[in-house]
């Protein structure tokens, strides 16, 4: 692996360069200066600080979570690495989990933050960095059309990038499977459900790319839920969702499954939602092909929602009419998937604001070969989004009773993330899911 890796690294690299050689000629610089970070203060109450996260842009070229760390950026010149050698007997220095990129920079130390100064160029320059710096920087501060032409260069990746987002796959999928097997043997608590999925993945929770959601029940209902139960639920029958990711070299996964346990009409009837989401989920992922936009792919995942709904008696009219009636949207309101990569919401594939209802749409980009982005249709019993639908003219457009059944479970959701290439898709979630 390290071998191979180093291989596709150079030639990461290589395209990196020229990349930013034409990026560089465009916006007529002589260098590009991008800053690794500085740590985060846990709150500003005392002086405990968060890991490094590097900036993304800074990732892009190297793993290396090293504050302070600047990179000069020249048009047919060897990239220069500044990094602050320090000496720390409070806390020891974060692990590197490859050092394939050394030789790829020519390598400069220095002894404080504010001698990074000295190494950097003048003239036609521009900086890239999150937050505050240790140094005055000699050119402008994030120029939003500089910034919007990097952007541009990650949303097709290389093989390196999808060698990295198939390793960070590969953990997550070890974690969820953990998960899954500790809720059919003894359903602990959300808590207890968590350390197993970080346990099985070999991530703390600050290593995690996002805050893992990990909901029973009704939670399972609340899109973002990280307020963690301490105990198990009572009741014998309930669901689980899941929506965890985990990281490798700054390349990040994003998967959710969800399952169900128990018996009964309500287990049933979810059981069988959850079946139904998750063939939903392969149809959308065999639909897509270079040159279709996002968003209708998205729109046609509440085409097949709809009749998911007939299919199952919860919809009591006609699918087109569940989809023009908004029923769709209250049940499935977020958008279909977003753009992966070294973030999990990762940028430059939302050229444009999404159509007024579909407001959470994070994708508009038209579809092109080597983006990798998630795919995740879901249903969910939020009573906030359904009592609008009760009280007016589309009430009889829904089974409540079946919606009464569904409530207990919360909702379900599915989410992979894939890879368009010329062939089609390579699906890297079910891939990691079949070869574990």
């Amino acid at each position: 692996m390290t071998a191979d890796l180093a291989t596709l690294y150079a030639a990461h690299l290589a395209a990196l360069q020229a990349a930013h050689d034409r990026l560089l000629a465009d916006h007529q610089l002589d260098a590009l200066i991008v800053a690794a970070g500085r740590p985060a203060l846990v709150n500003r109450f005392d002086d405990r600080y968060w890991p490094l996260a590097p900036t993304p842009t800074f990732a892009h070229w190297l793993p290396l979570p090293e504050a302070d760390a600047v990179l000069v950026i020249r048009a047919g010149a060897r990239p220069r690495l500044v990094r602050v050698a320090t000496a720390d007997f409070w806390e020891s220095p974060p692990p590197l989990e490859a050092d394939h990129f050394w030789s790829g920079f020519e390598v400069v130390e220095v002894h404080t933050p504010e001698a990074i100064a000295g190494h950097l160029p003048t003239g036609r320059v521009a900086v890239i960095a999150s937050d505050a710096l240790a140094f005055a920087a000699p050119g402008p501060l994030n120029p939003p059309a500089v910034v919007a032409a990097v952007h541009a260069v990650r949303t097709r990746k290389t093989p390196y990038e999808l060698a990295c987002l198939t390793e960070a796959t590969r953990r997550a999928v070890r974690g969820h499977r953990a998960a899954a097997s500790r809720f059919a043997a003894d359903a602990p608590s959300e808590l207890g459900l968590l350390l197993a999925y970080l346990d099985a993945s070999e991530q703390d929770a600050t290593a995690t790319p996002y805050a893992s959601i990990v909901a029973r029940g009704r939670n399972a209902a609340v899109l973002h839920h990280v307020h963690y139960a301490r105990r198990a639920p009572a009741a014998a029958t309930d669901s689980l969702l899941v929506d965890a990711g985990a990281s490798y070299l700054g390349y990040a996964s994003d998967i959710t499954r969800t399952w169900v346990r128990g018996d009964g009409e309500g287990a049933a009837l979810f059981a069988a939602l959850v079946d139904g989401v998750d063939r939903l989920q392969r149809q959308v992922c065999g639909l897509i092909v270079p040159g279709l936009e996002y968003e209708a792919l998205h729109d046609r995942s509440h085409e097949l929602l709809a009749a998911l709904l007939v299919e199952l008696g919860i919809g009591k009219a006609p699918a087109d009419a569940l989809v023009a009636r908004g029923v769709t949207r209250a049940l499935f309101p977020h958008g279909l998937g977003h753009s992966l990569g070294l973030q999990v919401h990762d940028v430059g594939m939302k050229p444009r604001a999404p159509r007024p209802d579909n407001p959470f749409l994070r994708n508009t980009s038209v579809i092109e070969v080597g983006q990798v982005f998630t795919i995740e249709p879901g249903c969910y019993v939020i009573d906030q989004l359904l009592a609008p639908l009760r009280a007016d003219d589309r009430a009889s457009l829904v089974d409540w009773a079946a919606i009464d059944r569904l409530r207990p479970f919360g909702g379900v959701r599915v989410e992979d993330d894939v890879v368009v290439t010329d062939a089609g898709i390579r699906n890297l979630t079910r891939e990691a899911w079949e070869a574990a």
